[in-house]
């Protein structure tokens, strides 16, 4: 299988590339900054997050390490970590990219950066002639579900988690877009 997302790829701003063990600590930090989405999804807190994802990945079912990346998202101006992207080249098909997982620090948010590195990312995807994309977001995660469909990713593949509603209770819905 042919890696679609490179190690290091850029933006008009921005420097994305594979997470080097000494930002481990740094990554995790923004992981847990962004730990509100719980409320959300029903999650909890990972403390060992980013050193997992590192170490094993945070993979689907069956998945291999080969196939998954985590990545950190700089400012070329001031080489800040500024968030983590990651991804699953294979699941549930060979054609289709998985974006696990997207957090810029809450001080770069509405500047438009999480939609800068997505389309990029989408025009890796189209010139390398990927089937789709996909992207599971939590129902209750407005904010997400308007930023992804707005990206492109607005067809509803699925739903996923508890059948009804209450506010202990959670749901998904993968968002897919085909090429």
């Amino acid at each position: 299988m042919i890696k679609i997302i490179p190690a290091m790829w850029e933006t008009k701003s921005l420097t994305i590339r594979d997470l080097h063990e000494d930002e481990i600590q740094s990554v995790q930090k923004l992981y847990e900054q962004g730990s509100y989405i719980h409320q959300w999804d029903g999650g909890s807190l990972d403390y060992e997050y980013a050193y997992r994802c590192f170490t094993d990945g945070d993979l689907p079912p069956n998945g291999t390490k080969d196939k998954y990346k985590i990545q950190v998202i700089r400012v070329k101006e001031t080489d800040t970590i500024i968030g983590i992207l990651t991804t699953y080249q294979g699941y549930p098909k060979n054609e289709t990219l998985y974006i696990n997982y997207l957090y810029i620090d809450k001080e770069y948010h509405k500047q438009g950066l999480g939609k800068e590195v997505i389309s990029e990312l989408l025009s890796i995807l189209r010139e390398s002639k990927f089937g789709e994309v996909r992207a599971s977001v939590a129902i209750k995660n407005w904010p997400a579900i308007r930023f992804w469909t707005g990206l492109g990713l607005d067809t509803i593949n699925g739903f996923y988690g508890d059948n009804e509603y209450r506010s202990d209770h959670y749901a998904d819905i993968e968002l897919i877009e085909k090429f």
